[in-house]
């Protein structure tokens, strides 16, 4: 069967490869092809063969067979059937890295190696440590989750700040092929190599592994030797690949679940499918983008493999799902042992958020105290830029502290769900195409998008009955094609990517008016509402089985919740573009301090996220004045410690 595959593969393969090279301005036949490798003429055919048609071609089977063999090593080791470079955060972390030594080593001008295995190895650790404990596998990829928002933040955070640093790392931060020489060639192939060798070699030991620990070491085998020495092959092979042509995602997916499905069952055999499955896959992405790719514009090959690799997640975690027990459990919460009284607790943030907004209103670059201007200063940019900080996080706030409790899911939050890239997606699309843009048509598109996301992530999350997994594993799919969506959409735009990157890292910079009023009508209008559907949250918090037998209709009050959470979230990214965590740190906060009740965590949910995006926004604007740091940024990089926090502590939670 393996051997039928192989051929079958590499029939495929050529195929693929000859339809890769003849595409371009310079059409080329099959003989001038052979040519150029046989009788070299030094024409301008044979030039753009042998030096950018061929690289692109082969660096890009190479690519996909070190991403294949490496999600195949990833998920026998880990016993983790999501474990890949990009759902780990590996990816993540050797891009932050290799930004990092770009702007403060900017003599490091070889192949990011170094720093991209310095990145990937140190959040395989970081991913392993938080998920070693878990019984559930996914536990890895939830870690891969939090690792890869506060690595994208940090990333984006030096993007924006040293723009000519960083000048050029956009796409290929988005995954490209292009190649201008051999030299990406003859670097990372040998270590592609040797990694493939060694895990042929080790295969065996992974077939040994794969029964148990247990079983295992009573054959005798160093467990952790040969788990750990296959996660660091993958992550070498997986380094060296992302140094010369960037992150790309979904590859090492796709590739081994293709493989088993076909049959295969030994590991040495897996990881050689594998690799040639991930070339085609990969080589095949690259085809498409090639399709779609116009004058000097060049679309990122990582897009197209987000697009094809993202149903394949969706429909993997839909299978596990049939796995996955429908738990009558309500809300697993945390709450402090001491607890302020209600009042006392509104009373006391109320005043810490309006002596920040007052130190935030007479601090940023400019002392309007003691200027004539103050006036201006005050009306036309501080007041509505602060107000619009402090009702972003509220409205975001309540969006996420309604989605935790209506899915069951403290992990729930709009960014994370993929509501908020589908929003941002939305929103962007009608920055760009649509004429005569006005906040109303952004806030409008942002919905849509939100909506379109909410459908597929809840449609295929049912059956699980919105279990958590599921519920990030869809939502993790749906925000990899809004990403891959939002970088087309730049990287085909010529002016304002700048602002473009500045909107999506969430910025209140340019808040106006018109942002204030849009903000206050959604929490006008829907926080009455969210208000007086408390008590039936209070019911489901307590699992469905008990709220339907005390008379709650658990589906009606879901429903409702689900689009005003939705709803919110839109307008809250209309307005400061994509602000994560704030709505699964402010729920989380406000239940430890004040127990389980939900009219009472609602209006201190809202303190807090208005609280959080207020001392954001006050931090960005002065850390490194007269620069800026985007408020969402402060609040990933403060938010994702807390999540990853979340999941060490709750994996040590029975029920």
């Amino acid at each position: 069967m393996s051997k039928k595959v192989l051929l079958g593969g590499m029939v495929a393969l050529l195929i693929l490869s000859l339809i890769h090279i003849n595409q371009g301005s310079v059409e080329v036949s099959i003989s001038t092809i052979i040519d150029s490798i046989f009788n070299y003429n030094n024409s301008v055919e044979h030039n753009v063969i042998r030096d950018l048609r061929f690289p692109r071609l082969v660096i890009g089977i190479i690519a996909g067979g070190a991403l294949g063999i490496s999600g195949a090593l990833f998920q026998s080791l880990m016993k983790n059937p999501m474990a890949s470079a990009s759902t780990l955060g590996i990816n993540a972390g050797s891009y932050f890295f290799v930004i990092l030594f770009s702007v403060f080593f900017p003599g490091f001008d070889r192949i990011p190696f170094f720093p991209a295995l310095l990145g990937a190895l140190g959040t395989a650790f970081v991913v392993m440590v938080l998920g070693k404990d878990s019984s559930n596998p996914v536990k890895m990829t939830l870690a891969g989750v939090a690792l890869s928002l506060v690595f994208s933040s940090m990333t984006s955070a030096l993007q924006l700040l040293f723009e000519n640093e960083t000048k050029g790392l956009f796409l290929w931060g988005a995954g490209s092929l292009v190649q201008n020489s051999w030299r990406g060639i003859s670097f990372s192939f040998p270590i592609v190599l040797i990694c493939f060798l060694i895990s042929i070699f080790i295969a065996r030991k992974i077939d040994i592994l794969e029964l148990g620990d247990d079983v295992a070491s009573s054959l005798g085998l160093n467990v952790n030797l040969y788990r750990y020495l296959g996660i660091i092959i993958g992550v070498l092979a997986t380094s060296a690949i992302i140094s010369v042509v960037g992150p790309i995602g979904f590859i090492g997916i796709v590739a081994p679940h293709i493989v088993k499905r076909l049959g295969i069952k030994k590991n040495s055999e897996i990881l050689a499918t594998s690799f040639l499955v991930g070339s085609i896959v990969l080589v095949g992405a690259d085809v498409l983008s090639r399709m779609f790719t116009g004058g000097s514009y060049e679309l990122p090959v990582g897009a197209f493999t987000a697009i094809i690799g993202a149903p394949w997640l969706i429909y993997l975690a839909f299978k596990t799902s049939k796995n996955i027990g429908k738990s009558s459990y309500g809300l697993l919460i945390q709450t402090g042992k001491k607890r302020l009284p209600f009042i006392s607790l509104v009373i006391i943030l109320t005043i810490v958020i309006i002596a920040t907004f007052i130190l935030s209103l007479g601090n940023g670059g400019f002392d309007f105290f003691n200027s004539d201007t103050a006036e201006f200063v005050i009306a036309k940019i501080r007041l509505p830029r602060i107000l619009t900080a402090l009702l972003a996080g509220i409205v975001l706030a309540i969006s996420g502290f309604l989605l935790q409790t209506v899915l069951n899911n403290t992990l729930a939050d709009p960014s994370i769900l993929g509501v908020t890239p589908g929003a941002a997606l939305g929103a962007l699309f009608a920055i760009y195409f649509l004429p005569k843009t006005t906040s109303l048509t952004i806030s409008l598109s942002a919905f849509a998008g939100a909506i379109i996301a909410s459908i597929i992530i809840f449609s295929i999350s049912r059956k699980s009955k919105y279990n958590s997994t599921m519920l990030v594993l869809v939502g993790m799919a749906v925000t990899a094609i809004c990403d891959a969506g939002l970088n087309i959409i730049i990287i085909n735009t010529t002016v304002g990517k700048s602002a473009s990157l500045v909107w999506l890292a969430g910025s209140t910079y340019g808040s106006n008016w018109n942002n204030v009023i849009t903000l206050v009508l959604g929490i006008v209008i829907l926080g009455p509402i969210s208000w007086l559907i408390c008590k039936d949250l209070d019911a489901i918090m307590l699992g469905e089985d008990v709220a339907t037998a005390i008379g709650s209709d658990v589906l009606k009050v879901r429903v409702i919740a689900s689009v005003i959470g939705i709803f919110l979230a839109s307008i809250a990214v209309s307005a400061v573009g994509t602000v994560g965590f704030i709505g699964l740190l402010s729920p989380h906060m406000a239940r430890f301090i004040t127990g389980i009740k939900h009219r009472k965590n609602l209006v201190v949910t809202a303190l807090i996220g208005g609280l959080l995006l207020l001392i954001a926004d006050f931090i960005g604007r002065i850390v490194i004045y007269p620069s800026e740091i985007p408020s969402g940024l402060v609040v990933s990089i403060m938010g994702a410690p807390y999540f990853l926090w979340l999941l060490h502590s709750t994996s040590k939670i029975k029920r």
